[in-house]
């Protein structure tokens, strides 16, 4: 009997300790408006953006910038949910509008300068130096202009030009919702803007909408060597634009504004 029993007892210990095991969470490292983030969760993808081999460095610095990048983004989708500034369909299809009078700006331009390329090459008394440069920049001029014709023949099939158009609003929606937070948080917040290649940003506002966010622990960083990951971005060397045309910029969309008022207001 007693040997039944002390059979039995090892059992149950040994069946705790499974379900011990199953059920042990891994301690989160932060908490973004709720929800737990783990080692696991900032690791992802860590395979493909860090060199090889990766140091102890590079790995903290992936994990800095992946927990940053959660942070923002659910602070910012949270700042847009309440502001309510999605994208409206009018909206998005006057980007749509814009991107299609680049294009075809960028086209007639290009077409001049392969002309004009052609004519002077044409020229017995070109440099050397200059006719090669000249003749690469024709050659790659002609590499696009087949590229765009291989791409207007490919969009005649309706369900790739259906396709195609589809893309352009998704691309077209991101662009603009952009714009709307960053117009929404200069308006609430002023400070100095920096110039990025994705459109200018209101650096300060940023700032202070994470501020507000954390005051009221929307976020909290429980791992102390990920700590300095949220305000990392504020420590680069910035370049910031003139409050004038700071406020031009924000005022309206400049996917809306005339090649004139552009010019006028010096961009």
């Amino acid at each position: 009997m007693t040997t039944l029993n002390g059979l039995r007892m090892a059992t149950a210990l040994w069946l705790c300790g499974l379900v011990f095991q199953a059920g042990a969470v891994e301690a989160p490292v932060a908490e973004i408006l709720g929800k737990p983030v783990t080692l696991a969760d900032l690791d992802a993808g860590v395979a493909v953006n860090l060199p090889k081999p990766a140091t102890a460095d590079d790995k903290l610095r992936h994990r800095k910038e992946r927990l940053r990048g959660l942070v923002w983004s659910a602070v910012f989708d949270d700042y847009a949910r309440q502001r309510r500034l999605a994208p409206t369909t009018d909206e998005i299809g006057s980007n749509v509008r814009s991107n299609a009078r680049l294009r075809a700006q960028l086209h007639t331009e290009r077409e001049q300068q392969r002309v004009a390329l052609v004519e002077e090459l044409k020229s017995p008394s070109l440099s050397a130096a200059r006719r090669q440069q000249a003749q690469q920049h024709l050659d790659t001029l002609e590499r696009i202009r087949v590229f765009d014709a291989q791409w207007e023949q490919e969009l005649r099939d309706p369900e790739r030009r259906k396709m195609q158009q589809e893309a352009e609003r998704q691309v077209a929606a991101h662009w603009v919702r952009g714009w709307k937070i960053n117009q929404a948080l200069y308006r609430e917040f002023g400070g100095r803007i920096i110039f990025q290649q994705a459109g200018w940003e209101p650096i300060d506002a940023y700032r202070k909408l994470l501020d507000r966010y954390a005051a009221k622990k929307a976020f909290v960083v429980h791992d102390p060597a990920l700590r300095d990951a949220v305000y990392g971005y504020f420590q680069h060397k910035f370049v910031y634009a003139d409050e004038t045309k700071a406020k031009f910029y924000f005022d309206k969309p400049w996917w809306e504004r005339t090649p004139a008022e552009l010019k006028a207001a010096g961009f």
